[in-house]
């Protein structure tokens, strides 16, 4: 699993936490300061990851599956590195997964409820739940660029 990557000892996370309490020596971190860290840290894997499930291009209900189990794995294994409850924001990666199940009818009203995500995430996940219809393709997409348009 990719997330394993960043996960498996001696590697990224895994030494971040002892990294992060090593830098103050011998003074004891504020659990204030230690809970921005890790949540600055979380934030920014989640956006490694949403990039990374973005620029799939084809993708089965296996792959889904896969990616949500990843997901997963990731939050479990970073809730055994940190003191930090609850994690922050994972439905930032949630929702998007879960995107991917959505009809073609419905998902002009959830690019309306979503900002948090770049263009080019919304164009990705555009391209695989509209592959079967090139019109509904390019509705959707000339909705994504007036809605973009009307945001700035």
């Amino acid at each position: 699993m990719p997330v394993d990557l960043v996960l498996r000892p001696k590697h990224v996370l895994s030494d971040y936490d002892s990294s992060v309490l090593c830098v103050c020596y011998p003074q004891i971190l504020p659990p204030e300061i230690y809970n921005i860290l890790w949540d600055q840290i979380l934030r920014a894997c989640y956006h490694t990851l949403l990039d990374g499930f973005s620029a799939v291009r084809k993708c089965t209900n296996e792959g889904r599956a896969l990616m949500q189990l990843d997901f997963r794995h990731f939050q479990v294994k970073v809730e055994s590195l940190t003191r930090l409850r609850p994690l922050p924001d994972p439905h930032i990666v949630e929702t998007y997964i879960k995107a991917y199940y959505l009809p073609e009818n419905s998902f002009e009203k959830w690019i309306q409820e979503q900002t948090e995500y770049t263009p080019r995430q919304m164009m990705n996940l555009l391209q695989y739940v509209s592959q079967g219809s090139k019109k509904i393709r390019l509705n959707l997409t000339s909705f994504m660029e007036d809605l973009d348009l009307n945001r700035r």
